[in-house]
């Protein structure tokens, strides 16, 4: 039995990644294992054996997959206590919104754990926004049970019927209802992991291909992790998420290919990042399998994701979030608004209490995820420097916007390429912590944008 135990772990111990062995050291294996078995009886029992069985699987329940696995090498007792579904299943659920009770497609909780192993990340995170040259991407991952897949697909958003409204305070301004549609695009996935059939997919060694439905039209897809290590010195505009979007963790993105394939990715377990991956998309026309030698025209998007806590309302921040907003012929596009303090005050952490009146403060950032050819993503689309008295411009009571508080803002344009980018004067008119409206004073036009449910979303 401390044999079986020990070759499991030689195969598991990386959870399917081969380990990088010399051909000595894998000749030694052998005599290893023997030792083990031979020794099996002399070896002195742990004095964490000796605890009851719910004990053990208690502190076992706080170890990584990896651990686990370096656990069951050590003896009989162990290996079987690691062997326990519950243990798998608990580690498959710490990444889901949504926990599972089965192991579907799977023979077990192990091996589906193994099956998406180091990827059980990403439906963790679940949003995601890419670096896409200008426009950008956001999409929401998930694990779906039934197929036994880690899938992820675009957000999009589109205008539905619209009526002109007539603001009695200035009725030269142009105002459009917005009311839009906001959907998952099914038929077009962005990524999806699937079990192999001739064993798990060998992440650390580069690019993986991603059988999609647009095969058929010649457009291939692969996916690869990213390292969590930095190269040094890096310029601000290779890294992703951009230094404008709080975050403790960003990655590389090499947009010019300009490191070797072994400093680009990771090599072992311990480098990967669990805030980010790319995804190459291009097309291939010639006869033969497409082989990852696109060249350098082809699409090369990093994605990362969000810290829960910049995108999460608060009684304090309570318009943060994810929203989406009217940008006229551009479409609808999709922001992250965050809510920061003031840096010449004091800053309070605390929460108010149950029927407390929250005091607005600090100041508003809409920071776009996704973009166009005049402000691409990663930009401020607009900002209010102060939401409390300082910024105050008027309480409304006009019909349209009755009892609205209207703060001053800055509003960001430019021109094709983002050239020329400058801030134009305008007014925030925070209708509720769901809706708020933007006036462009020079332009004479008021946009909307609306918060998005990402939870909802996830359940389509």
């Amino acid at each position: 039995m401390a044999a079986a135990s020990t070759s499991w772990y030689s195969r598991q111990t990386t959870l399917g990644e081969p380990r990088q062995s010399s051909t000595g050291q894998k000749n030694g294996l052998q005599p290893l294992v023997a030792d083990l078995d031979a020794e099996t009886d002399n070896i002195m029992e742990s004095p964490l054996l000796k605890l009851p069985p719910e004990l053990v699987q208690q502190i076992l329940s706080y170890l990584s997959a990896q651990e686990l696995a370096r656990v069951a090498v050590t003896c009989r007792s162990f290996a079987d206590h690691v062997d326990n579904e519950l243990l798998w299943l608990n580690l498959i659920n710490s990444y889901l919104p949504e926990p599972i009770h089965d192991p579907g497609l799977f023979d077990s909780f192990r091996s589906l754990y193994i099956a998406h192993h180091p990827c059980w990340f990403i439906p963790k995170h679940k949003i995601w926004f890419s670096d896409t040259e200008h426009t950008g991407n956001l999409i929401l991952a998930r694990y779906d049970h039934r197929r036994g897949v880690i899938e992820a697909y675009r957000v999009i958003a589109e205008r539905r019927s619209h009526q002109f409204q007539i603001w009695d305070w200035n009725p030269d301004v142009i105002i459009q209802s917005f009311d839009p549609k906001v959907i998952l695009w099914l038929d077009d996935p962005v990524l999806l992991l699937k079990n192999h059939r001739e064993g798990r997919p060998r992440y650390l060694h580069g690019e993986i291909r991603m059988p999609m439905p647009l095969e058929i039209q010649h457009v291939f897809n692969a996916f690869s992790l990213c390292s969590k290590y930095l190269p040094p010195n890096l310029d601000a505009s290779k890294q992703w998420p951009p230094p404008i979007i709080p975050s403790t963790h960003r990655v590389y993105r090499d947009v010019e290919l300009q490191l070797p394939d072994w400093e680009r990715n990771p090599r072992q377990l311990e480098e990967v990042s669990e805030y980010g991956f790319r995804i190459r998309r291009w097309a291939h026309f010639r006869l033969g399998m497409p082989i990852f030698t696109a060249g350098r025209n082809e699409t090369l998007s990093t994605f990362a994701t969000l810290d829960p806590e910049v995108y999460t309302p608060t009684q304090r921040k309570p318009y943060q979030g994810i929203w989406v907003g009217d940008y006229s012929a551009h479409g609808c596009e999709f922001l992250l608004i965050l809510q920061r303090d003031r840096c010449d005050g004091p800053v309070s952490v605390a929460e108010p209490i149950d029927g407390e009146e929250v005091t607005l403060k600090g100041s508003l950032e809409a920071i776009k995820l996704t973009g166009d050819p005049n402000v691409p993503r990663g930009e401020i689309s607009f900002a209010a420097d102060d939401l409390g008295p300082d910024g105050l411009v008027r309480i409304a009571d006009e019909g349209l916007f009755q009892g609205a508080r209207i703060v001053r803002s800055r509003g960001h344009v430019a021109g094709l390429g983002f050239r020329d980018d400058t801030f134009i004067s305008s007014q925030l008119i925070l209708l509720s912590t769901d809706c708020v409206a933007h006036y462009w004073e020079t332009m004479g036009h008021i946009s909307y944008y609306r918060r998005l449910d990402v939870d909802t979303l996830l359940q389509t």
